[in-house]
């Protein structure tokens, strides 16, 4: 009798175990296991595909869909994967504006002369950086007739787009003091929800044309001359290097807000302004423009005013200029035009936080 009790309970327990292990965290909707779910979104994952590649994917990616041949393309200019060109990886994507599996596109090392455009009804796209691969071309706004927008040498409009250890460049040469039409942008990204690790831009005037959308940019390198962040997105840089090559008067940022109900903004955290040359933090593109530096230092490329208002001195009562616990030679307050906002602990809160792009549930810090 007392066998049979005890090989009953033993059943039971394994039974039990098994229902445990058979859950799924999180597709439940509710309770403690959807906010483990929660808390493992940012969890890296290695999963090997054939050849011995290896693909860096988060936890998202992986309850999305395993890595198989039509998720995972791999682009090497000396023919060792399935296509030459970033061109040809992007072309082969079946345009699908609902599909519910991110593609990752792993472009290996080496220098890849051409113009990629990820378009609208193309979602869900990684590009993977392996050795560090430059994508340059050189057009400029008077090449594209006038349009800023089509000179970029990257252009992303499909949304939920992550790009890592990736050198976007638009090698047009610098445009001298009073040039007109040469901007010439690296990258546009127009989508909403996209991530930018590891990444370098490189050009001069309007380098990075973060266009609409929310951005998050970490440990990314950015170097220009003139307005080169700009546009209208709504965007967190953290630990970035903003890298000022002027031989004038430039300007790190020029952001676009255009109203007071717009939510849209610059949030630079933990950042550095280095190089040569002077620069002014940002000027007033849009009447309501609105950038934010905090905790990052500041090399004496920083003019000492700090900020312009394009020349429309309405501006300087719309706009939002602040500085919060900046150092280095370019951070001095004195000087400051009186217009700008050296922040306070609660002014600044919301500009440090990833709630300034609604980052808490899409950033996945890897």
């Amino acid at each position: 009798m007392d066998f049979w009790i005890v090989f009953l309970a033993l059943i039971l327990v394994v039974v039990s175990l098994v229902v445990v292990e058979g859950t799924h965290e999180g597709e439940g909707g509710g309770g403690d296991g959807f906010m483990k779910w929660v808390g493992r979104v940012g969890e890296r994952h290695e999963l090997k595909r054939k050849g011995g590649v290896v693909a860096d994917m988060t936890w998202l990616d992986w309850k999305s869909k395993q890595v198989t041949s039509k998720s995972y393309i791999v682009v090497d200019q000396n023919g060792g994967g399935d296509f030459r060109t970033i061109t040809e990886a992007v072309d082969s994507i079946q345009r699908d504006m609902f599909r519910p599996y991110r593609i990752t596109v792993q472009i290996n090392s080496g220098f890849y002369r051409e113009k990629v455009i990820i378009p609208k009804n193309k979602p869900m796209i990684t590009l993977l950086g392996v050795g560090g691969p430059i994508v340059d071309w050189n057009d400029t706004a008077f090449v594209t007739q006038n349009s800023t927008l089509d000179s970029a040498t990257v252009g992303i409009s499909g949304n939920n787009f992550m790009a890592r250890n990736i050198t976007f460049q638009n090698s047009a040469p610098g445009p001298p003091v009073g040039a007109v039409r040469r901007q010439a942008v690296a990258l546009r990204v127009t989508s909403d929800i996209a991530a930018f690790y590891e990444c370098a831009f490189l050009g001069y005037q309007d380098t990075l044309y973060d266009h609409r959308g929310r951005h998050y940019f970490k440990n990314c390198f950015i170097q220009g001359n003139i307005d080169f962040i700009f546009g209208d997105g709504l965007s967190i840089y953290k630990e970035c290097t903003i890298n000022v090559v002027s031989d004038g008067s430039g300007s790190v940022t020029a952001q676009k807000r255009q109203r007071t109900d717009e939510n849209t903004g610059f949030s630079f955290v933990q950042c550095s302004v280095v190089g040569s040359g002077h620069v002014y933090l940002g000027r007033a593109w849009g009447p309501y423009s609105r950038v934010v530096f905090s905790f990052t230092y500041m090399a004496d490329v920083v003019d000492t005013r700090g900020w312009m208002d394009w020349g429309i001195p309405e501006r300087q009562q719309t706009v939002y200029y602040g500085e919060y616990r900046c150092t280095g030679p370019g951070s001095v307050s004195y000087g400051r035009v009186p217009w700008s906002r050296e922040l306070t602990d609660a002014d600044a809160a919301p500009f440090v936080s990833l709630s300034f792009i609604d980052g808490e549930s899409w950033v996945p810090e890897v």
